[in-house]
């Protein structure tokens, strides 16, 4: 009995062994995976960083162009004064001439493109009048209205000129443009820091 005794005894013993080897491995394998959760939660904050990084800089840069575009129309709008009303729309001018309805399309890119002709030739007109009363009146230097006159020829044509382009830049895909490449960008850079540190 003494041989089963001690043979019962050594396998209780194994019994513990294999319990404890059994624990140890469980906590290695928790211990593991708590390291696997930590590093994958450290990529996703990194890609999460990288693409509000460039999510902000693209925002800021779809309201910069938007801020751009209504500065750009304003200053047209002035150089057309009393020939209508330049807007935007979508990425494109609209134009409403005076007494008139709203133009969008092909039909406001001609009526404004004219409505600035019309203004640099009406500043032409005036701009000749005023230099031959000028030297009619004999005299020699320019007058201050002379010399505005004669700046204002021509900046209805390229205020609208940038007017159109400021527009360009602020329509739907060029809005997802200006976000959707730093977000990339961002990304990216994120992808590539991680994979340093992996």
């Amino acid at each position: 009995m003494t041989i089963l005794a001690a043979g019962y005894g050594l396998r209780n013993l194994a019994n513990q062994g294999m319990r404890s080897v059994a624990e140890l491995e469980a906590q290695e394998n928790a211990i593991a995976d708590q390291l696997d959760a930590a590093e994958q939660a450290q990529k996703t904050q990194m890609y999460s960083t990288g693409a509000g990084i460039g999510g902000s800089f693209g925002v800021n840069s779809a309201l910069e162009a938007g801020k751009t575009a209504k500065d750009a129309i304003g200053t047209a709008n002035k150089a057309i004064k009393g020939l209508g009303t330049i807007g935007k729309q979508g990425g494109q001018l609209t134009f409403t001439p005076t007494g008139g309805e709203l133009l969008t399309g092909t039909e406001a890119v001609q009526a404004v493109d004219s409505a600035a002709g019309i203004a640099d030739a009406t500043a032409a007109k005036k701009a000749a009048d005023l230099a031959q009363a000028a030297e009619a009146a004999g005299a020699l230097t320019e007058t201050v209205e002379v010399v505005e006159t004669v700046e204002a020829v021509g900046t209805a044509t390229e205020a609208v000129g940038a007017a159109t382009t400021a527009a360009s830049s602020t329509g739907t895909m060029a809005t997802l443009g200006a976000i959707a490449a730093p977000v990339a960008i961002g990304l990216g850079v994120a992808f590539l820091l991680n994979k340093l540190f992996d």
